[in-house]
Order: structure tokens, then sequence, then C-alpha cells
């Protein structure tokens, strides 16, 4: 296997993992939805599963954490690939809308705003 084929391939793994982690998202979301409006639905007293309801909004940002991860990585491995000339894009599941690359050394938006006239 040459660079460029482990370059896709982990790209494809990374790809499958940032979409995992973004369906957990919805899931807990919706699981966390459907808790509340089953209770009012069918009128439950709030009391009643509160201390689950707030473990599940808990898990929430622990998922949010992982993907903020996923997304570091992602970025750190798309610099090394332009670094060293490995050709990562994945070649399955169709484009997908894209910000411009992100070195990290450049901000994605100016330190300092100008007055306009």
């Amino acid at each position: 296997m040459d660079q460029d084929q482990f370059g896709r391939d982990l790209a494809e793994r990374l790809r499958t993992a940032e979409q995992a982690v973004d369906v957990a998202v919805a899931a807990v979301c919706d699981l966390g939805a459907d808790m509340a409006r089953g209770r009012i639905r069918h009128g439950i007293s709030a009391v009643v599963g509160q201390e689950a309801l707030g473990d599940v909004m808990a898990a929430l940002p622990l998922i949010a954490r992982s993907r903020d991860r996923l997304v570091r990585a992602h970025r750190r491995l798309a610099r090394d690939a332009r670094a060293m000339r490995i050709d990562w894009a994945s070649r399955c599941g169709g484009p997908e809308t894209k910000p411009p690359p992100d070195d990290g050394d450049v901000p994605l938006l100016p330190q300092r705003l100008h007055r306009v006239a």
C-alpha cells in the first residue's frame, strides 16, 4: 500500500468516526426531547424521570467534546497530508461542503477590525 492509499483509508475511517459521533449527538438530543414531550403528552409529573433526563443531557457535552477532538484531528491530518503531498481525500460518500484549509497559524477571522467609512 502506498502513502496515498494509506491516506485515503485513514480519511474514510475518520469520516466514518465523524458521522458516528454526529449520529450520537442527534440520538441523545432526540432521546431528551422524546422524554420531555412524552412526559407532557402523557400527563406525567416533571418529577418523574428528572434525574434520568439530567443524565441523558449530561452526556451531550461529552459527545460534543469528542466531536471537537475528531474535528481537530481532521484538521491536523489534512495539514500533515498537504505538507507531505499525500492524497488523503476520501473517495466515497459523495462531496461534502468544506471550509478552506486551516493550517492553524492563520486565523479564520481577522484579529483586528478596521473602521469602514
